[in-house]
């Protein structure tokens, strides 16, 4: 399929929000939506929750629990959405999703709370992959570049909003209320997208379901887990887990990422390692920012959150403003990495106390714009790279190079941490900010590959 190497002037006209692309486009925002708000509300209440539940030892896993069934989850939409189309993983992801949060919101201990985290995780998966798909086979090829700018923004509300709402409805009501409340969402945007599903072609394939690729999504998420243990646990340990996830990642990463993925092949295998250099260098950064401006310049907890969420709205503008740009993909690729890299490397100066905290904002905020610009253009190139009948499989490879990024970037900047002890951690944090810019200029010769 070719490259699409600009919006049209008939895309720029027509609108996402009226005729026959209305219900789409309001029911997609819907379900990013509620991934958005899920994963911003846990964030915030997680604390009352473990407290409520006398689970304080299990915090960190109520966060991993869903990540690693969230990677489950994409290697099995990947397979199921080439097989039968998008409907059974997106209305079964989403259902399986609000299963999740009533699990979760009733749960009278911790291990069942896990159990509501990993269904949610199982279906968050699989419904941000079959969304992927969505996109593709609903909406015109010129139009790509706009629904995933917007869906991009979907999490800009949600990243303003979120945090704030969970906390006085956890006040108010009671925590449980923040996971039974969003429920309804999800099967609201279910509902929303069904007769658009409906109307779709069905496909037909005669190619086994093959139990091979759920074997590797799980070894790929105990490979992830231990890096993200790594991260977590500040001691001598961190370096072996780091190893061993690395190793055991490997394996299954060269069977569920397109051929030739590893040496930077040229056209799709180079699109999809590009959205984990992507999300290595700006998630590595961003992991530890709060940690900087909290020890090393005493920023309060509410402070220290306000480059986070700036950045979102960089985020959002960048998005905006990719999808209504006439310039070849590469542009918008380059353009984007070098945001990010400049926002990452500038990241070092916050390592010194005589800098104002408040350069945290601007500086971020670039490298949010950054990521505003490239992400979308990854994901409009995804599709156009990808044969129909490959679709599923191949959004998967991205979702999962995506949060394998975040994972390495995260795991990498918390062994320099570790290396270096709390007690210096300045040239921990100098170290890694210039090592994920490095890594995100890495990304900036690396896009002319795309084609």
């Amino acid at each position: 399929m070719a490259v699409t190497e600009a919006p049209t002037q008939a895309g720029a006209s027509e609108s996402l929000a009226t005729g026959e692309y209305r219900l789409p486009t309001i029911g997609l925002v819907v379900v990013i939506t509620v991934v958005a708000v899920e994963a911003m509300s846990v964030a915030t209440v997680m604390p009352t929750v473990v407290r409520a539940l006398h689970g304080l030892h299990y915090y960190s896993w109520g966060f991993t629990a869903y990540l690693l069934a969230d990677v489950v989850g994409m290697v099995d939409a990947g397979q199921r959405t080439d097989r039968r189309g998008p409907t059974p993983s997106l209305v079964g992801g989403l259902t399986l999703f609000a299963v999740g949060l009533v699990v979760a919101s009733a749960a009278p201990n911790i291990a069942t709370f896990l159990v509501g985290r990993v269904l949610q995780g199982l279906g968050g998966g699989q419904l941000i992959v079959a969304a992927y798909v969505v996109v593709a086979r609903v909406y015109p090829d010129h139009l790509h570049p706009r629904v995933f700018g917007v869906l991009s923004a979907a999490w800009v509300v949600p990243s303003l909003v979120g945090p704030a709402l969970a906390g006085l409805v956890a006040s108010t009501l009671g925590w449980r209320w923040v996971f039974a409340g969003i429920a309804p969402l999800a099967l609201g945007g279910a509902a929303m997208l069904v007769p658009v599903l409906r109307s779709l072609p069905p496909m037909h394939s005669d190619e086994a379901t093959g139990g091979s690729g759920i074997v590797r999504g799980v070894l790929l998420a105990g490979g992830l887990g231990l890096m993200q243990a790594a991260a977590e646990i500040v001691n001598w340990w961190s370096l072996p887990l780091l190893a061993a996830g690395v190793l055991l990642s490997v394996m299954p990463l060269r069977h569920l990422l397109p051929t030739g993925a590893i040496r930077l092949a040229r056209g799709l295998p180079t699109v999809i390692v590009l959205r984990g250099i992507l999300t290595c260098a700006f998630f590595g950064a961003e992991a530890y920012l709060p940690l900087t401006l909290t020890r090393l310049h005493g920023g309060s907890a509410r402070i220290v959150g306000i480059p986070l969420t700036l950045a979102a709205i960089g985020w959002s503008a960048g998005s905006w403003w990719q999808g209504r740009q006439t310039r070849q993909q590469l542009t918008l690729l380059r353009a984007g990495f070098a945001g990010v890299a400049v926002g990452v490397g500038l990241l070092f100066v916050m390592a010194f106390e005589s800098v104002s905290l408040w350069w945290a904002v601007p500086i971020w905020s670039l490298a949010g714009a950054g990521m505003g610009l490239a992400m979308p253009t990854i994901s409009v190139l995804l599709i156009d790279l990808s044969p129909d009948d490959e679709q599923g499989a191949n959004s998967a490879a991205l979702q999962i190079s995506d949060m394998a990024g975040s994972i390495v970037g995260i795991a990498a900047a918390g062994a320099l941490v570790t290396a270096f002890g709390l007690g210096d951690l300045k040239s921990a944090i100098i170290i890694a900010d210039v090592g994920l810019a490095v890594v995100a200029c890495g990304g900036v010769l690396a896009s002319p590959r795309y084609r």
